[in-house]
């Protein structure tokens, strides 16, 4: 017990926090612990706690089968989704805390169609305590991103989308 009566917090020492920063809620999993601040989520990883900013986040859930949280983190533009499984007893509370913080940071999303079968999701978001945008792409099946034409028309709708938001 710390001072005042309040719980040790066994995870501050992985945790940098910053300023203006607060924690909503922690979890404990056999990983290490799962951290959700008012700036963003901390994952335990093989190095050490892993930071993800809300705005980075694509997708959460709670994957029943294996007792975990599910995070994907979005890619940019030419990158691949990073994804995080942490095994956990309860995400209750948790999850229900990051899809808040995450639907806080979304600003617009846009679809943009390349043919019948195939697409992108254009999504900026605003991260929190900053004014500008950060932008990420999630792509459809089997969308290829070396393909010069299918690039292309995402860039040019990246680039409407950011003048439309003037940015």
């Amino acid at each position: 017990m710390g001072l005042f009566g309040r719980s040790a917090q066994p995870w501050r020492e992985e945790v940098q926090l910053d300023r203006h920063e607060k924690v909503l809620a922690s979890a404990e999993s056999p990983a290490g612990w799962v951290v959700a601040t008012t700036h963003a989520l901390w994952l335990p990883h093989r190095t050490g706690m892993t930071r993800v900013g809300w705005e980075s986040i694509d997708n959460a859930s709670w994957d029943r089968d294996a007792s975990a949280l599910a995070v994907r983190q979005a890619d940019a533009l030419g990158g691949r989704a990073r994804r995080f499984a942490v095994r956990m007893d309860d995400e209750s509370d948790l999850l229900l805390i990051i899809k808040e913080r995450v639907r806080s940071t979304l600003v617009t999303t846009r679809h943009v169609r390349l043919d019948a079968d195939r697409g992108a999701t254009i999504v900026a978001r605003r991260p929190p305590g900053q004014d500008a945008l950060t932008w990420s792409v999630s792509l459809d099946g089997a969308t290829d991103l070396d393909d010069p034409q299918q690039r292309q028309v995402i860039e040019r709708a990246l680039d409407a989308l950011r003048a439309e938001l003037g940015q």
